[in-house]
């Protein structure tokens, strides 16, 4: 008998990426919730195996499919994993239902930029996405996306009609072996560059842009970087790395970054401050976040982070302390710590905290607006004496 007309089995659905590091930090993350340890465990033992037996004959993955199917809970699909030139079949994760507290929870697995649509679309209730995705699939909704540099201002930021918000940060974090401890998932889209060539003016966004310079960017992100630098020769590519490597001396792209070891190993330089600076964010149906206690109770249980929270502060120090590590003088014209945490023009655009029963999850511009100043500009000292600290100890 069909069940397709009865009563879902679940309260809420939550989309996130099918395979990946997001979905390893989120899987591990519900531990905490009360989920199933064990469960949780065999899930992410055969996510670890999917990315070495992907491969392009269909009937090997489906038979990869059938193998797991015996032991690991019943959670897997097999996609085309689009990333990869040769667009192979992977095994990634399908969806499952888990029950925390009293809410029963759907989490099904997405293409990472499908998430924000399907909240655009009403067909979810939250995402986990990054900022860069978000930008990529929503950008129109802003007033002016080039402003929208982190991702405290996004919210801020919308002009049109959606109920797309930003609730806070999902503080995924994983183990990295530089830093020697846990490092949370943060990002920088940043501009590389292959040694050598002629070096007669600097690379940045400015100078690129004012020269009409060749960039290598990585197809979906193109729309952004052409809204930002309309100058930019921008040419969209599978692999900006690969494609760097096989380019001459001194040529440009732009790639997301998060410890710098793919760029250290094939000796490729970072330059200065990121267009923009990502992390795994929860992002929520604000509409039914108002009307759907169930969800409202959900969204608190996970605790966003704001951006300005203490905790998410040492992280920061955390992240760009070991990409610091990493790269040493690779990272060219690093910026000052402080001033990538939070410019001083930020906070006029946006960059104010904001909580969960704030209005609409935006800072209000009369409201306690001096209080919000201060705390961003004294955020600003902390970032940099944690990062002192960790020179300190080294």
């Amino acid at each position: 008998m069909s069940t397709l007309h009865s009563k879902p089995s679940f309260d809420l659905t939550c989309a996130v990426p099918r395979t990946g590091r997001t979905l390893h930090n989120f899987l591990n993350n519900l531990k905490s919730l009360g989920v199933n340890a064990d469960e949780i465990d065999q899930i992410l033992n055969v996510l670890a195996e999917s990315k070495r037996r992907s491969t392009t004959d269909l009937p090997e993955a489906l038979g990869f499919l059938q193998e797991i199917s015996k032991t690991a809970p019943p959670c897997f699909s097999i996609s085309v994993d689009r990333k990869r030139k040769l667009r192979p079949y992977r095994l990634g994760f399908l969806g499952y239902d888990w029950k925390i507290g009293k809410t029963r929870i759907r989490v099904e697995g997405e293409e990472p930029h499908n998430g924000s649509s399907l909240i655009k679309l009403d067909e979810v209730d939250l995402t986990v996405v990054g900022l860069d995705e978000l930008l990529s699939m929503t950008q129109h909704y802003l007033g002016d996306p080039t402003q929208v540099t982190k991702w405290g201002m996004y919210n801020y930021q919308l002009e049109k009609p959606t109920s797309i918000r930003v609730a806070g940060s999902a503080m995924l974090t994983s183990y990295n072996k530089v830093f020697g401890g846990e490092v949370q998932d943060m990002v920088g889209f940043f501009l590389i560059s292959k040694k050598g060539g002629s070096r007669r003016s600097p690379i940045d966004f400015e100078t690129l842009s004012r020269h009409g310079r060749h960039v290598f960017v990585k197809g979906r992100y193109s729309g952004i970087v052409m809204a930002a630098y309309p100058q930019l020769r921008v040419e969209p590519v599978d692999d900006v790395e690969e494609t760097l490597m096989n380019a001459e001396k001194g040529s440009v792209g732009l790639e997301i970054v998060q410890t710098g070891n793919t760029l250290k190993s094939k000796g490729l330089l970072l330059h200065g401050a990121p267009l923009f600076l990502s992390e795994s964010l929860y992002v929520v149906d604000y509409d039914r976040f108002q009307h759907n206690p169930a969800l409202r109770k959900f969204v608190e249980s996970l605790k966003p982070a704001g951006y300005f929270e203490d905790q998410r502060l040492q992280n920061f120090a955390s992240w760009y302390y070991a990409l610091e590590m990493n790269l040493k003088d690779s990272w060219v014209k690093r910026p000052p710590i402080d001033e990538l945490f939070c410019k001083n023009e930020d906070i006029d655009l946006g960059l104010r905290p904001y909580r969960l029963r704030t209005r609409n999850w935006k800072p209000d511009d009369n409201y306690l607006r001096e209080e919000a100043i201060d705390l961003a500009q004294s955020s600003r000292q902390k970032v940099l004496n944690h990062y002192q600290e960790l020179k300190r100890k080294d």
